[in-house]
């Protein structure tokens, strides 16, 4: 009795310092996964919320630094515009072709503080307030975010928003 007892409490020992040994493994985990993250905040948009902050950060750079910052390799469009296809936008550089300050967004995935493309303009004007600038004509919207404008086209006949430009300045 005395020999099962032992083993018995030899087992569960043996048990309980296996599941102390996993969670110290596992802190140790995520403290290099956290750190590893940090570093790549600055270089990098792809691991970031789908959101109009990940979209505002790449305004004002470089063709280098966005290519860095999207991860992948984009096509050439119109105008001296990037595609970058994984992400579903594009953007234009301003008139010395340096820095961006146009971006075209149609990814309905992306969240405009709780407008996204593909609902109805009132959405938007729910969200952002009354428009800076509008056309219903042309169908689109403009409003003030944080010193940019955000220009949002939609469709006059179902007033449901197809694309969006985050930019400088409107022309």
């Amino acid at each position: 009795m005395k020999k099962i007892m032992s083993v018995c409490i030899a087992l569960l020992l043996g048990v309980s310092m296996i599941g102390c040994t996993d969670k110290q493994e596992e802190t140790k985990e995520v403290t290099i996964s956290d750190s590893e993250v940090s570093q790549e905040v600055n270089v990098s948009v792809e691991e970031e919320k789908n959101n109009i902050e990940k979209y505002k950060k790449l305004i004002g750079l470089s063709k280098e630094e966005i290519i860095k910052a999207m991860g992948e390799e984009p096509n050439s469009v119109d105008e001296g515009g990037l595609e970058f296809s994984n992400a579903s936008i594009r953007v234009w550089f301003g008139e010395d072709g340096k820095k961006v300050n146009q971006i075209f967004i149609n990814n309905n995935d992306v969240d405009f503080n709780g407008a996204k493309v593909g609902e109805k303009i009132e959405c938007f004007t729910n969200v952002f307030g009354k428009p800076v600038g509008e056309d219903t004509g042309s169908a689109y919207s403009n409003f003030d975010y944080e010193g940019l404008v955000l220009h949002v086209q939609y469709d006059p006949s179902t007033e449901k928003v197809f694309s969006v430009y985050l930019m400088e300045e409107w022309k």
